[in-house]
C-alpha cells in the first residue's frame, strides 16, 4: 500500500515513485529474502515438532513481486494521475497510475526474461536481460563484465545450456472512458503489458485503474527510415474498479422472490 508506505517512511515512498525501474527489483529482492525466511522458519519448525503430524508443505513460489497499490494515495489523485490522451513524456520514467476500459485483451503468451552466458576466455558466467522496448532483444557487452583486476576484454561468449528464464506476457489495450471527455474529443488509448501473475486479470470491457511505468518500444530498424518511439506501459499493478457490481451479495428472501415472480409471469413475460 503507498498510502501505508508514505506514512512509515516518506522518503522511501518519494524515492519509489521517482525512480520505480531502479527500486522495484530491490523490492522484489527483499520480497524473495522475506519468503526464504519464513520457509526457513517452517522447516525449523517441521523438523523440531511431531514427524507423524500432517501438514500441507510449504513451496518456494518462484517470479515473486511486490506489487504497489496506490489505493486511497495522493497517486490516486487527478493531479498525479493523469488521463490516458494527457500523458507526455515528463510523466516517463515515474510510478504512474492510469485509469481506464479494457478495450482488447490478448491471449497469454511465453517471453524471455534472462539468459546466462559465459565469457570463452576466463570462463565468467554473467546474466543477460532482454529488453522490452527494443521488441525483447538481447543485446550482449562489448566486452567481458568480469570485475577481475587485469580484466579479460574478451568479446567471445557462449549461451549455457537450460539457462533461459521464461515468463507469462500478455498484452492490453486500455481506453480513457469516453465521460470524462470534452464534446468532439477522441478517446485516446495505451497499450499495456502484464506479465507474471498479472497476467489474465482482466477481460475486454473491465474498468481498471493500472499503476507503472510509462515505456516506449522501438520500432524496427530500417535503413534511411526514422525510427518512431511508440508508447507502452509496464504494469506493476492492476485493480478492476468493477469488482463490486459482480460481488454484491444478494440475499435469499430476494432471489426467491424473483423466482416467485417469474414462476408466476413465464406464460406472459411482456405484461
Amino acid at each position: 500500500s503507498f498510502a501505508e508506505l508514505l506514512d512509515f517512511d516518506p522518503g522511501l515512498a518519494k524515492i519509489l515513485y521517482n525512480d520505480p525501474k531502479g527500486f522495484l527489483p530491490a523490492f522484489d529482492i527483499a520480497a524473495q529474502g522475506a519468503q526464504s525466511e519464513v520457509l526457513r522458519i517452517l522447516r525449523k519448525g517441521e523438523a523440531l515438532g511431531n514427524p507423524d503430524e500432517l501438514r500441507p508443505a510449504a513451496v518456494q513460489k518462484g517470479f515473486v513481486h511486490v506489487r504497489v497499490n496506490v489505493c486511497g494515495s495522493p497517486l490516486e489523485f487527478p493531479e498525479s494521475s493523469p488521463s490516458i490522451g494527457k500523458v507526455r513524456v515528463k510523466h516517463r520514467g515515474i510510478l504512474l497510475t492510469l485509469k481506464g476500459t479494457v478495450i482488447r485483451s490478448g491471449g497469454v503468451k511465453m517471453i524471455e526474461g534472462e539468459r546466462e552466458y559465459q565469457c570463452r576466455k576466463c570462463n565468467h558466467r554473467f546474466p543477460c536481460y532482454p529488453e522490452l522496448e527494443a521488441g525483447n532483444r538481447i543485446t550482449l557487452p562489448a566486452s567481458c563484465p568480469s570485475m577481475r583486476s587485469k580484466g579479460c576484454q574478451s568479446a567471445s561468449f557462449q549461451l549455457i545450456g537450460d539457462s533461459i528464464t521464461c515468463h507469462d506476457y500478455q498484452e492490453i489495450k486500455i481506453q480513457e472512458s469516453v465521460q470524462l471527455l470534452d464534446v468532439g474529443s477522441i478517446p485516446r488509448s495505451m497499450p499495456v503489458i502484464l506479465m507474471d501473475d498479472l497476467v489474465d486479470l482482466v477481460k475486454a470491457g473491465d474498468d481498471v485503474i493500472v499503476t507503472g511505468i510509462l515505456s516506449a518500444k522501438w520500432s524496427s530498424d530500417v535503413k534511411d527510415v526514422r525510427c518512431n518511439l511508440d508508447p507502452m506501459f509496464i504494469a506493476n499493478y492492476v485493480r478492476r474498479t468493477n469488482e463490486l457490481k459482480s460481488g454484491i451479495d444478494i440475499p435469499e428472501e430476494i432471489i426467491k422472490d424473483f423466482e416467485l415472480f417469474w414462476a408466476e409471469n413465464r406464460a406472459t413475460p411482456l405484461e
